[in-house]
């Protein structure tokens, strides 16, 4: 069996769907990368509360319930992280959800761990509105302990 004319038209499918022959697919190379997307600014303290934020490039979103920090050091820290409301969605791989586009910013309490030197692993995932989404990210951090006066 000849496979040539069959390779040929595997060869220009990826043509045809951009001409718009009824298929679309977003071109890979039009994306921004993850971190242009979704860049995360290197978390700060602010008096008892840890302030983290992210600057959503257009046309990309990020959705809360893929958001989270877990302490690695000291590991009594609180996890929860104070969001506002996001824009609500329905999406096909998890249905009801909230997304945020632009600046996000997130604070978490420290607690007793505010005096203290921290580490931390923040999990984040998001898409480009053009159908694409990124594998969660995961970001280390570790800040000092606060000087004392």
């Amino acid at each position: 069996m000849n496979r040539l004319p069959f390779l040929l038209l595997a060869s220009l499918l990826p043509a045809l769907a951009l001409a718009g022959g009824g298929l679309k697919r977003p071109q890979a190379e039009a994306l921004l990368g993850v971190d242009e997307a979704f860049a995360l600014l290197p978390p700060e303290r602010n008096g008892s509360q840890l302030h983290l934020e992210w600057n959503i490039a257009p046309g990309y979103y990020l959705y809360r319930h893929r958001l989270a920090v877990e302490w690695l050091a000291p590991r009594s820290a609180p996890t929860t992280l104070s969001l506002p409301t996001g824009e609500a969605r329905t999406d096909e791989h998890f249905g009801a959800v909230e997304v945020y586009h632009g600046l996000l910013a997130a604070d978490l309490p420290l607690g007793p761990a505010a005096g203290q030197a921290l580490h931390l692993r923040v999990r984040y995932q998001g898409c480009a509105e053009v159908g694409v989404c990124y594998p969660p990210q995961t970001r280390e951090f570790t800040l000092p302990a606060p000087r004392k006066p």
